[in-house]
């Protein structure tokens, strides 16, 4: 399988996850990943694409497989199985530290960077009065990581580890991460009010340039 499509990705999303949260979530990152993709100076739309594709999938297992022993793992064995490409296959793979795979490629270094971080995010902006990332400056979600009792199942270490890896002050990252989320904050549940649910035969709208 080559150059697979967004619809395509959604309905394997879908078909693994049944939980609304982590479906946002790879929505979330996905538009995180998207906008570090511009960043990085990526304009053709395939390349685009499969940055935001890895950032959408990079999960989709975990429902099912939640363990360190098969998250990613049985993932990776499944897409492999479904002839996806492998370079999306490792992309995904090279989100969780603990597997060894070194993120070598710009893309494989920015799913690090997006992860992490952008579930961080949407714990910040919930916690404001407004629950809204619109809001939501970037310093206050540098403060918030040195409270060790607020998100604790977020590694901060990772989320500095990401963004060493693709060179942006940590400050900077999480602007980027923060732009991202608003044109989509109310299909996240971060824009003030609650979250829609997302349906399996409904692919949502792609996430615009932040």
């Amino acid at each position: 399988m080559s150059d697979p499509s967004r619809a395509e990705a959604w309905a394997l999303l879908c078909e693994f996850t049944k939980t609304q949260p982590l479906r946002r979530h790879g929505l979330g990152v996905e538009a995180s990943m998207r906008a570090l993709a511009r960043r990085a100076g990526v304009a053709d739309p395939a390349e685009l694409e499969t940055w935001g594709l890895v950032g959408l999938l990079h999960d989709f297992d975990y429902e099912r497989f939640p363990t360190e022993q098969d998250h990613v793992w049985r993932g990776m064995e499944i897409l492999r199985e479904r002839r996806w490409p492998e370079r999306t296959v490792r992309g995904i793979g090279a989100h969780a530290g603990y597997t060894g795979i070194v993120p070598d490629s710009p893309l494989e270094r920015a799913i690090v960077a997006a992860d992490e971080l952008t579930g961080f995010v949407g714990a910040c902006a919930l916690v404001r009065p407004s629950r809204s990332v619109r809001d939501l400056p970037p310093e206050s979600v540098v403060k918030k990581m040195k409270d060790k009792a607020f998100a604790r199942s977020v590694s901060r270490d990772e989320i500095r580890r990401g963004a060493e890896l693709v060179g942006m002050a940590l400050p900077e990252l999480v602007a980027l991460v923060i732009a991202a989320q608003v044109p989509i904050a109310d299909r996240l549940g971060i824009g003030g009010g609650p979250a829609p649910d997302l349906e399996d035969a409904t692919v949502p709208p792609e996430p615009p340039a932040a």
